[in-house]
């Protein structure tokens, strides 16, 4: 969370606080889930032209038309030859026609073996080294049709050119010589067309690189496999358009080719899937759309999924092709839900984290990490055997090694490991409850982020640090968990030192947001644990004249206001002598109070550090304090009946504002009796009667998981209204 101060210019009172999203101690009506891809790309789905391969498709489109053309031509020339010259002028033919009819027919024969023969072989040679057996077949079938090609246009040209040389008399040639010119000239066409088809095979493939520029352009150049696969695609559509209609390769795109290679295809195959699959999801122009296309396709997920939980080192590279695409699917919320619906799903992703790659650990943990923005499967990764343990696993991080021993990849999965604790430690409901104690439960957890935090070097210290400090916050919502902090020695002392860094760190600068964040864990550390108060205490020296300063500190006021409001409830007797301090900063609170009217937090939390601070407060001293601010008492009277004015009904940014008032008035008219006449005068009477009629559970518990109260106070906002009533109505009597 990027907490950020401002002071207001000149001597201007009013201040800005850091953080005015929802903590722990306002409720929440819903956990909002981020959208890492908030927009979608249309440009791969609604725009062919976009598309790469298509150029692709359309060249086989191309090469397919002038090819069934020719093969049609020959199919013809061939049923012309034997049904037309061979069976009806056998006998006329003269020699030299009959042989060159028969050559032709061969030739064309030839021509087809090869042609048939070499795209398998041009197929086979993708998967082959530059130089292998695979290709000198394919280069064999293809000259071998260039040269019977070459044949059958020379050949038809010689007899079409010599046509008085068929022989016989004149009436025996008439139709004879037509029949011949057909035949040559369907020879000849064929193998012109089919010239024509490798001519353009070579301009487009060869000589303009087409294969290369699409892969490229795809962002698959770069990418294992990516121009084999963009080679394969280019002859298996080629091959459709063949086999069946010359368009069946227009529905082809890169995105369906992976999937049928992922789903349907061999070890190597799928491997190629993979990775064509990575290229394209990394991509700027193509993720959205294929992401999109990958989510909403069962079996490719599925195979997905299956490939995390591969073992064998050798296919630790598609391993890591499956977990990208995985970890880039998960970032939507639909997908998600999608993923862990797979039987097994958590379970795949979890068998990352004991790979013996470090690529593939940190990846297994960014999966989780993304599954863990919803509740349901936060709650499916708790139920899950031995994962927590084994997430709780990576936070370790020795405190005392130099920091040239902790390598980059270790800290970034420290970071990950946090965000994934952070996430499920925050959950709401009953699910966060339970995942709450188990995480506490573990008896590595608490020390594993006590030694973050005493993390002194500089690789990414401020954003550790405050991954930690939320996971202690979060965890202290649980009672035992809370007592359980407390007990581990060095974690209250690094929050305080942190909270409040003296001038002997100052060489390690503490960023405001882990200020913040120490500040919130420390509130909720003290919240009702005699302890706790007692340890933060103690980390303080014994006194609260640092904390008492922080409230004139616009980065931390807050904090500092929620922890001696809490130490001055719940510490026990033994620090009592120790807590008069607090009332050094009275006249601090005081004109805060009167000025912070239009901050609601500021306020409210002032409000109830007051009502607490007038414990420690000898007979009087309240009076100096307010004639110290140049605050009259009617005018703080006035104050608060303003505050149960505008708060007619209960807030949800500061749910306890009106019980916190009614609180201080109490507080302020047992200090001093003269107070109760004063708020009758007023018209608190009437404010109070009206919190009577539109009191809510929101205003009786301390602390929120989401829309769930937790920490429920013992006395009811009734009960504070009927004693400040009380004292009100003896204070006219006394009158």
């Amino acid at each position: 969370m990027d907490r950020r101060a401002s002071m207001s210019a000149g001597r201007n009172v009013r201040i800005q606080i850091p953080d005015q999203l929802p903590t722990l101690f306002e409720p929440q009506k819903a956990i909002m889930t981020p959208h890492i891809r908030a927009s979608v790309g249309n440009e791969y789905d609604d725009d062919d032209a976009a598309q790469p391969e298509r150029r692709l498709t359309a060249l086989a489109l191309q090469l397919a038309v002038l090819e069934k053309a020719a093969s049609r031509l020959g199919t013809l020339g061939f049923i012309w030859a034997t049904v037309v010259l061979l069976g009806g002028f056998a006998i006329t033919l003269g020699n030299t026609d009959f042989w060159c009819i028969t050559a032709l027919l061969l030739v064309e024969g030839a021509r087809i073996l090869g042609r048939s023969h070499e795209l398998e072989w041009q197929h086979e040679a993708t998967w082959r080294p530059p130089v292998s057996w695979a290709i000198a077949i394919g280069r064999v079938f293809y000259w071998m049709q260039l040269l019977s090609a070459s044949a059958c246009v020379a050949l038809s040209l010689v007899r079409l050119f010599h046509q008085r040389c068929y022989g016989g008399s004149e009436d025996a040639r008439t139709n004879r010589s037509s029949a011949l010119d057909i035949f040559y000239g369907l020879a000849l066409a064929e193998a012109l067309l089919f010239l024509v088809e490798k001519g353009l095979w070579q301009w487009r493939v060869g000589h303009r690189r087409l294969l290369e520029r699409v892969a490229e352009e795809c962002h698959l150049a770069g990418a294992f496999g990516g121009e084999v696969a963009v080679r394969r695609f280019f002859y298996d559509s080629y091959s459709r358009c063949l086999n069946g209609s010359i368009f069946d390769a227009l529905h082809m795109d890169l995105v369906s080719y992976a999937d049928d290679l992922l789903t349907a295809g061999s070890h190597d195959e799928q491997r190629l899937g993979a990775s064509v699959l990575v290229a394209l999801a990394e991509s700027d122009r193509f993720a959205d759309s294929t992401l999109r296309r990958i989510g909403t396709s069962a079996p490719v997920t599925e195979r997905l999924i299956e490939m995390l939980s591969w073992k064998n080192a050798s296919e630790n590279g598609v391993r890591r092709s499956a977990a990208v695409v995985v970890s880039m699917l998960t970032e939507g919320k639909l997908n998600a839900l999608r993923v862990t619906g797979i039987p097994g799903a958590i379970e795949s992703v979890a068998s990352l984290l004991y790979a013996d790659l470090d690529e593939l650990n940190l990846l297994g943990l960014s999966i989780l990490n993304k599954l863990a923005h919803d509740h349901d499967i936060c709650d499916k990764i708790g139920k899950t055997k031995g994962l927590l343990d084994k997430i709780i696993s990576y936070l370790s991080i020795a405190a005392s090694s130099p920091a040239t021993t902790t390598t980059d990849t270790r800290l970034m999965a420290v970071k990950q490991s946090l965000r994934v604790v952070k996430r499920l430690a925050s959950t709401t409901g009953t699910t966060g409850k339970l995942l709450r104690r188990e995480l506490a439960d573990v008896v590595f957890t608490v020390s594993n982020i006590r030694d973050v935090l005493q993390r002194r070097d500089g690789k990414a210290r401020a954003e550790l640090h405050q991954l930690a400090i939320e996971i202690l916050t979060s965890l202290a919502m649980d009672e035992e968990a809370r007592e359980m902090i407390g007990r581990t020695g060095g974690v209250v002392s690094e929050l305080v030192a942190m909270f409040l860094p003296s001038p002997a760190t100052a060489t390690e600068a503490v960023s405001d947001a882990v200020r913040v964040e120490a500040g919130e864990a420390l509130a909720m550390l003290a919240l009702d644990s005699r302890r706790n108060s007692g340890e933060i205490m103690a980390a303080c020296g014994g006194r609260v004249d640092r904390l008492v300063d922080a409230l004139s500190d616009h980065v931390v006021i807050i904090g500092a206001a929620r922890i001696l409001r809490n130490l001055c409830t719940y510490a026990g007797d033994e620090w009592h002598p120790s807590l008069k301090g607090v009332t050094a900063g009275a006249t601090k609170v005081v004109r805060t109070i009167m000025a912070e009217k239009g901050n609601p937090k500021v306020l409210n939390i002032f409000l109830a550090l007051a009502a607490q601070m007038l414990r420690f407060m000898e007979p009087g001293e309240l009076a100096a304090s307010l004639a110290t601010a140049s605050v009259t008492d009617a005018a703080m009277a006035k104050a608060m009946v303003q505050v149960l004015r505008e708060y007619g009904t209960p807030s949800m940014v500061v749910p306890r504002i009106r019980r916190y008032t009614i609180e201080l008035a109490v507080a302020m008219m047992r200090s001093d009796e003269r107070y109760a006449a004063l708020f009758v005068e007023v018209g608190m009477e009437g404010q109070l009667r009206r919190v009577v009629d539109t009191t809510s559970e929101l205003e009786c518990f301390i602390v929120f998981s989401g829309s769930v109260g937790l920490s429920r106070r013992g006395v009811s906002v009734q009960a504070d209204v009927e004693v400040a009533l009380e004292l009100m109505r003896l204070g006219k009597a006394e009158i």
